[in-house]
């Protein structure tokens, strides 16, 4: 806290005074004292975050403790150090980059956290104008994303270099690694497509979507390696490789939303200049808006706020900006910050409750997976009641006893996550939990190798992966037998009639319809279902086959490669791992996998029962070419198949919906994205709709290509 002003000045003192001004003296060392401990933790803090991308705190927690020894030098001055300041913007740039100094400097943003605050910014920013404090402004609200600040440079029209933020001044060179995200423009137009003249600084922020951020993670503990802590350090993390090519594995965004020099940009506000962006080519929010006065910005900010667990990536506020770019060079910058821009930070909602039960699952690959069960609790408007644990080292990092009262949070508004144990409420009588030395399944002692962070069952005939098995092989993204049910699963294994995925096409209707529940009409549904599975794509089988680290991309990606499941079986360690996307760790786990006695066994029961399925290179077409597709809703037939009419006629498919996107085909109970698509106008279609659109392609193309052939009638007539 800091002392009032007054209280350090100069006044006479009688002598009976001497003992409370001793005490005043030591109450203001006390405090110094502080504040130097407060610095040090605080740029320990700092280089974990931009540095080493490991924090150990959460953004408001470390804002709380910048803004009070921020406070403590706006009081006392004298205190601060110049040697040894305060955070500013981000850190020192990297060893074993490549730096370059920003043309002009990349400053941080001041932040307010209530609407109260936001308003004593407008007042400020009133006075830095000249203007009354009543007097209000246009501005562009934005979200304020929570990724990896990056700028380009570009002279002439041409990309000369991307950079991060690195201290502001000097930022790490990463223009390869940055132009593996879709959008980058290597070269800007000016009117008539002619090249721009001068100097332009396009700024943004790199980031992992939500979706991407947690099958990374899926994949890390699958291979047993470190888990990402958040998306924002995935990202970081991922544009600070030094192979672009493992950049481009992470499936990397950015987002484009300022600029520092602007030679020859027809703009004169924010808004215009998000529109120069977005004609530029650059991926730009669709979230964005404009305001009329401080109240309509006060709006979309608890607009978004409401939307925040419906994003697709992590965002802590938004960003609310003066939009005149001539009163923004007028308003100026104070020695960190613009004054004519504002973080409006959103709250971290976090709650206490207690940890009932620790419950250890087996998962497919025999990982012991723990899970905490919780005494329910509402979090950002959804009921809390389990929260993944990782691993034996974190629950020992932890230090949880079985009773204790945890504060949980949603990670990103999303996933819940034990983030610290109040040690200090935890009942007498709880005991440490002790990680389990036998599977819990069948009680097989438990492994873990050294350096490995999992826990593993290693009996390959455990119940449990056999039946996490068969629940994956029969699963949506792989051969999709949607007969087969989580129960049935069960009955089968416990009536002994499968021992692993491959024996389920070996099951009859006799075993089938002596099932609880079964009956004929219902095994022979079963059996038509695993015959139809035989003639699924050959990405489909391999993703069945469960191999660590595998997904739907990645098998996909194994069956243009291999063509066959034979190649792929033949396939030597090196060709594995010279398929996109599959290097290192990754190649080395399918290469494994393929060994593996139980993938053996399966491939030979998959042959025995007639499927060994060719990539067929489909004839790819031009129709949708240069046509940006979002899917969403509940459609009449698998999304992945609609996905394959637009990707096989040349169209591309995206998860969000953006200004660059030009078709939402939207199904039943669409939600936000439909909502999102009406705001920025983009067209939507229903499965209707959308053959229609590529009848109409096929059509106009017909017409041309019939007329370039009447047209060469009449030159040959001619002739």
């Amino acid at each position: 806290m800091s002392l009032p002003p007054d209280s350090v000045q100069p006044e006479a003192v009688q002598p009976e005074a001497a003992q409370p001004e001793a005490a005043q003296q030591g109450s203001v060392q006390s405090e110094q004292a502080r504040y130097r401990a407060l610095l040090a933790e605080v740029q320990r803090h700092s280089r974990l975050y931009h540095q080493q991308d490991s924090p150990e705190l959460s953004d408001d927690a470390y804002d709380a403790l910048l803004r009070e020894v921020r406070s403590l030098e706006e009081a006392h001055p004298d205190w601060a150090d110049a040697a040894n300041p305060s955070p500013q913007v981000g850190d020192a740039p990297l060893a074993g980059f490549a730096t370059v100094q920003h043309p002009t400097a990349m400053t941080s943003l001041d932040n307010v956290f209530g609407d109260d605050e936001l308003d004593g910014w407008r007042e400020k920013l009133a006075r830095s104008l000249n203007e009354a404090v009543t007097a209000d402004f246009a501005y562009t609200c934005e979200l304020k994303i929570d990724g990896l600040s990056i700028n380009l440079y570009y002279r002439d029209g041409e990309l000369q270099w991307a950079a991060t933020r690195g201290n502001g001044v000097t930022g790490e060179i990463v223009t390869a690694q940055l132009l593996t995200i879709p959008g980058i423009p290597q070269r800007l137009t000016g009117l008539n497509g002619a090249a721009l003249q001068g100097e332009i600084e396009v700024r943004g922020e790199v980031y992992l979507s939500r979706a991407d951020f947690e099958a990374l993670n899926a994949q890390a503990e699958e291979l047993g390696t470190p888990i990402l802590k958040n998306p924002r350090n995935g990202a970081a993390g991922a544009l600070r490789q030094k192979d672009p090519e493992v950049t481009r594995a992470r499936r990397l965004k950015a987002i484009l939303y300022a600029l520092g020099k602007r030679d020859g940009v027809p703009a004169k506000t924010q808004w215009e200049v998000l529109g120069w962006l977005r004609g530029q080519g650059f991926p730009i929010s669709g979230y964005s808006r404009q305001a009329s006065s401080i109240q309509e910005a006060t709006q979309y900010h608890a607009d978004l706020l409401a939307q925040r667990p419906e994003l697709p990536f992590d965002v802590d506020g938004t960003v609310i900006k003066l939009d005149d770019l001539h009163l923004q060079q007028e308003a100026g910058f104070t020695s960190r910050a613009p004054r004519w821009a504002i973080a409006y930070k959103f709250p971290v909602q976090e709650a206490t409750t207690v940890l009932e039960q620790i419950v250890v699952n087996v998962g497919r690959t025999g990982k012991l997976a723990p899970l905490a069960q919780l005494s329910p609790r509402l979090i950002e408007g959804s009921t809390v009641s389990r929260a993944t644990l990782h691993n034996e080292d974190f629950i020992a990092a932890l230090g949880l006893h079985v009773g204790d009262t945890v504060v949980v949070r949603k990670a990103g508004g999303v996933i819940p996550e034990i983030v610290r144990v109040l040690a200090e409420l935890r009942p007498e009588d709880a005991a440490p939990f002790v990680f389990p030395s036998h599977c819990p399944s069948c009680g097989t002692p438990a492994v873990r190798e050294e350096g490995e962070a999992n826990t593993y069952c290693p009996n390959r005939e455990c119940p449990a992966q056999i039946y996490e098995q068969i629940r994956y092989f029969v699963s949506r993204g792989a051969l999709d037998v949607r007969g087969v049910g989580e129960k049935l699963s069960a009955q089968l294994i416990q009536a002994g009639y499968v021992r692993g995925a491959g024996d389920l096409y070996s099951l009859t209707a006799e075993q089938l319809s002596g099932l609880e529940r079964g009956g004929d009409k219902k095994a022979q549904n079963v059996l038509t279902q695993l015959e139809e599975s035989k003639s699924k794509p050959l990405w489909r089988v391999i993703n069945a086959l469960g191999m660590a680290g595998v997904g739907e991309r990645n098998a996909q990606s194994l069956a243009r490669t291999f063509g066959s499941l034979d190649a792929l079986i033949a396939a030597t360690p090196g060709q594995i791992e010279a398929v996109p996307g599959l290097g290192g760790t990754l190649a080395e786990s399918v290469t494994q996998g393929l060994k593996d006695p139980r993938t053996v066994t399966l491939l030979a029961q998959l042959k025995a029962a007639g499927l060994n399925p060719q990539e067929t290179q489909e004839a790819r077409g031009e129709l949708l070419t240069g046509l940006n597709f979002v899917i969403t809703g509940t459609l009449t037939r698998p999304r992945e198949e609609v996905k394959a009419v637009i990707e096989t006629q040349g169209g591309r498919v995206t998860g969000s919906v953006t200004g660059k996107t030009s078709y939402l085909v939207a199904g039943a109970e669409a939600g936000s994205k439909l909502t999102r698509a009406e705001e920025l106008g983009v067209k939507v279609l229903d499965e209707a709709g959308l053959e229609a659109l590529i009848g109409e392609k096929r059509e106009a193309a017909l017409g041309a290509s019939l007329g370039a052939d009447a047209d060469l009638d009449k030159v040959q007539e001619s002739k």
